[in-house]
């Protein structure tokens, strides 16, 4: 035995491996912890359900998307997941400095969306940023008609929920699509990019 800061620590290195440090203290208790897999999620948009299609005059009956919020909760393939920043306020005394904390800063992220056939992911995204701007009205929308409340939710391998993100005020900001390319054989995705106002986490029982 050797000693380290007033602690007896084994001193060979046969002693040192019969203390689990290392991944195996995992294997060895698989009740212990479970790891969070990056694709067992869903981004969900609230309220959306019966927006207007794009370009549409909105008096024809077809003009409506009535499947809205299940078709982006489907074609969803990857989300940001929100955090934000905040810029220190700094007071200088003679040689020395205080940081307080400023304003919180939430910035923009962007979520892929595959681009099914049937489903119509692209005129949906177009009909929800249509509500911020009119591109044949030339009219900017007001935000109770374009801000959505959206949930980033989290989930163990076996669909148990393990944490909610609620995004208050998401709103599409900007789309961008894969060029077509004949000589590609890859999948076409849309990206959106979101902004909102903030972010928290979210407790209550139902979205």
């Amino acid at each position: 035995m050797i000693r380290i800061n007033g602690i007896d620590r084994p001193s060979t290195i046969d002693q040192v491996s019969q203390i689990s440090h290392g991944s195996y203290v995992l294997a060895d208790n698989p009740n212990l912890y479970e790891i969070q897999r990056t694709n067992n999620f869903e981004f969900i948009v609230t309220d959306i359900d019966g927006i207007i299609r794009a370009g549409a005059g909105g008096s024809e009956r077809n003009a409506y998307l009535e499947n809205a919020q299940e078709i982006l909760r489907v074609s969803v393939s990857s989300a940001f997941i929100p955090h934000f920043t905040q810029e220190p306020i700094t007071i200088r005394r003679g040689n020395s400095s205080l940081k307080y904390a400023g304003v919180p800063t939430f910035d923009s992220g962007s979520i892929v969306l595959n681009d099914y056939i049937g489903a119509d992911t692209k005129a949906v995204l177009m009909a929800w940023q249509n509500l911020s701007y009119n591109v044949r009205t030339q009219k900017v929308g007001l935000i109770g008609d374009y801000k959505k409340d959206c949930y980033l939710v989290e989930y163990t391998p076996d669909y148990q929920e393990v944490r909610r993100w609620r995004l208050h005020g998401c709103w599409v900001s900007g789309l961008s699509e894969d060029p077509y390319n004949h000589d590609g054989n890859d999948k076409h995705t849309i990206t959106a990019t979101i902004q909102y106002d903030r972010a928290e986490i979210d407790m209550s029982d139902t979205i």
